[in-house]
């Protein structure tokens, strides 16, 4: 299985198979909108973001288990990028500061845990696979660099305070973009998954 990925996977970034055939395209990951930290004195929302990279993914470990048609793999997304249009609002010295712009950040060496499931299906009289939902989990890996633009104005001393606040609680952003990213990937795994498998008996895939 992992050879049948590497094979396919150049084709993820675009989603085009060639002869037609196309399915959810991974570069770039869009998600429409993202809300952070309400109620705790910083609010930051993320619009039209576009994340770049998940295509670029390395198989680190995979496990088999064809009893049950049962696998896992393990992989690293050496680096993603982030694009976005930000906005955000902040408490200073009693002041409700507010402020937008561009919001760019990069990780490097996110961790991606793929918990797969085959079933076989009876489709027109034929047995062919079919993948669960995939329910992935996703630990997004060190922050490289983090810029927004217009920081309340150009305010060096608040844009100091802000990128500081960001880099050294980066659960206040990660834990939210990894809901977005896990739920975002999921569907689009699993649709790749199915339609790839569409009419693949078990034979052809394993034999």
């Amino acid at each position: 299985m992992a050879k049948a990925i590497e094979v396919l996977k150049p084709h993820f970034a675009s989603g085009d198979f060639g002869g037609g055939y196309h399915v959810p395209k991974l570069e770039p990951m869009f998600i429409k909108s993202m809300n952070f930290g309400e109620g705790e004195g910083i609010g930051l929302h993320l619009s039209d973001t576009n994340i770049y990279g998940t295509s670029n993914f390395k198989i680190d470990k995979l496990r088999v288990n064809m009893k049950d048609l049962k696998f896992e793999a393990l992989i690293t997304v050496p680096k993603l990028t982030t694009y976005a249009k930000y906005q955000m609002q902040f408490k200073f010295f009693g002041n409700q500061l507010k402020t937008s712009g561009d919001y760019h950040i990069v990780h490097e060496n996110s961790k991606i845990v793929l918990p797969i499931k085959l079933n076989r299906v009876v489709k027109n009289g034929i047995e062919v696979m079919r993948f669960d939902p995939i329910p992935i989990k996703f630990m997004q890996g060190n922050v490289l660099k983090l810029t927004m633009s217009n920081l309340f104005g150009g305010n060096k001393a608040i844009e100091e305070i802000i990128l500081s606040f960001l880099l050294n609680n980066q659960e206040f952003i990660g834990d939210n973009v990894r809901h977005e990213i896990e739920a975002n990937l999921s569907k689009i795994f699993t649709k790749i998954a199915n339609d790839i498998l569409e009419s693949t008996t078990f034979d052809e895939m394993f034999l």
